[in-house]
């Protein structure tokens, strides 16, 4: 039978909002599915039997995780059927009350890596090595052993690290860039933009399979061409800088319907190494409801 919560249970819940946000966030690539965890996890806090559970903040973070994983694993056809290219449900800048140092889990191309292993593998890399948590908490969090925790986080490492990241672009250099991308699809002049660029450029557009898109382009000289078509079409809509975690994005909208979302990456903090492009409305109107509305907690 579910009870009413206390309101010193209703406090314990609150305490552990921001590091449940955080884990459901970085496990799913989605605010949106993000949110619906945590409220599967305040239902079940109000069900259990909170008397016998010592230590809440552990309880409410291991069910968050454990709920995680299962939705990853249920979600597994439909992350196969996606059409074209993915990327994650972007996050507005403060959205989780986190220490600064855990921002670079929020990377874009970090969160792309983590798809590459499996949903336990990200959790117990996630618990490990991003918040910290020694292999004893983290195996008792996915019930194994320390051993079997340790494996884990070594098979994800490994798959993560072989890609060379993708980093912010240096606080200095955010504003020039966007002014410049500005002036690059406003007027018929892209050389400026062009010398932030990388050789090595590489475009990722996500559209879900729900709207025109580029898909995926690599090479300055592709992408440069590209973004000369497509500035016929960006510069018709109404722009806006927004703030995502450690980088600024430029939004695009009609007056009133989200069309696109732009935003960048590097692997030196200088030169331009990626470009992602949202399309998918989905997403769109999810990043959207949460920048306008904040959900409340609990």
């Amino acid at each position: 039978m579910t009870q009413s919560l206390r309101p010193k249970d209703l406090l314990a819940f609150q305490d552990s909002r921001s590091a449940m946000l955080g884990m459901a966030y970085r496990m799913l690539a989605s605010r949106s599915n993000a949110e619906d965890i945590l409220q599967d996890v305040f239902l079940k806090w109000q069900a259990a039997d909170r008397e016998a559970i010592q230590e809440p903040a552990a309880w409410l973070v291991t069910a968050c995780t454990r709920r995680c994983i299962d939705v990853l694993r249920s979600a597994a056809r439909s992350r196969t059927d996606y059409v074209g290219p993915w990327l994650p449900e972007p996050m507005g800048a403060g959205a989780l009350a986190e220490p600064a140092a855990l921002s670079d889990s929020l990377e874009t191309a970090f969160l792309i890596l983590l798809e590459r292993v499996t949903p336990r593998e990200r959790a117990a890399f996630l618990l490990h090595d991003v918040f910290d948590m020694p292999h004893v908490e983290v195996a008792a969090a996915l019930g194994l052993t320390p051993g079997a925790s340790r494996k884990l986080v070594s098979r994800a490492r490994a798959s993560i690290s072989a890609d060379a990241p993708r980093i912010a672009v240096e606080p200095s250099r955010r504003r020039d860039l966007l002014e410049s991308f500005e002036r690059a699809i406003r007027t018929d002049d892209m050389a400026e933009f062009a010398a932030f660029l990388s050789q090595d450029v590489r475009v990722t557009a996500d559209s879900g399979g729900k709207a025109p898109s580029v898909g995926a382009l690599c090479g300055s000289e592709d992408v440069l061409a590209f973004l000369a078509q497509a500035r016929a079409w960006w510069r018709r809509y109404e722009w806006r800088p927004v703030d995502l975690p450690r980088c600024r994005g430029v939004w695009m909208d009609d007056g009133s319907t989200p069309v696109v979302l732009i935003w960048f990456a590097s692997t030196d903090g200088q030169d331009i190494s990626d470009i992602f492009i949202l399309r998918n409305p989905d997403k769109l109107a999810a990043f959207t409801h949460h920048i306008a509305a904040p959900p409340c907690a609990g």
